[in-house]
């Protein structure tokens, strides 16, 4: 009769590898988790204000904002040039190293003269630019075979006898 014990034991042995291969398939008991409970949130009424200059974006610039140019004296000298150079004859020569800019009183803010040699003369380009390098103003673009006497530069700057531009 010892082979009933032996069947029961092999049964047993079968079993017990059939569940311990099965124990990977087989589903993972269920542990009980808190259920989340539920918290009340006051979310604000609109977002959080932001310190931007109206109709800007709160993002960084891409791109600067623009500053009105200025005149440079090289600008102003050759804008006076090109100004009056068909006024002279064609040996004109301009003594650009000894240009005198001067700020005006008036509009257009610049008096700029630079002095020339023509046909022997010793004469002097005399302008008034207002506006900004890429849109320069010109009030006044005056070839001379003479100088100006110096009240006259002085009644340019202050915008008097007519020469306001």
């Amino acid at each position: 009769m010892t082979s009933l014990p032996r069947a029961r034991w092999s049964a047993a042995v079968v079993a017990l590898i059939a569940g311990v291969a099965l124990a990977g398939c087989a589903p993972e008991a269920a542990v009980p988790t808190p259920a989340p409970t539920p918290t009340r949130t006051v979310a604000p009424a609109s977002p959080t204000p932001v310190a931007t200059e109206p109709g800007t974006e709160a993002e960084e610039p891409t791109q600067k904002p623009e500053t009105p140019a200025v005149f440079t004296e090289g600008e102003l000298r050759q804008i006076c040039i090109d100004a009056t150079r068909p006024q002279f004859d064609a040996d004109v020569v301009y003594d650009d190293g000894n240009t005198r800019i001067e700020k005006r009183a008036v509009s257009p803010e610049w008096l700029v003269l630079v002095p020339v040699q023509t046909n022997g003369y010793e004469g002097e380009a005399a302008c008034t630019i207002g506006g900004s390098p890429s849109d320069p103003d010109l009030g006044m673009a005056a070839a001379s075979v003479q100088r100006l006497s110096e009240d006259e530069v002085q009644a340019i700057i202050r915008g008097e006898d007519g020469a306001a531009g």
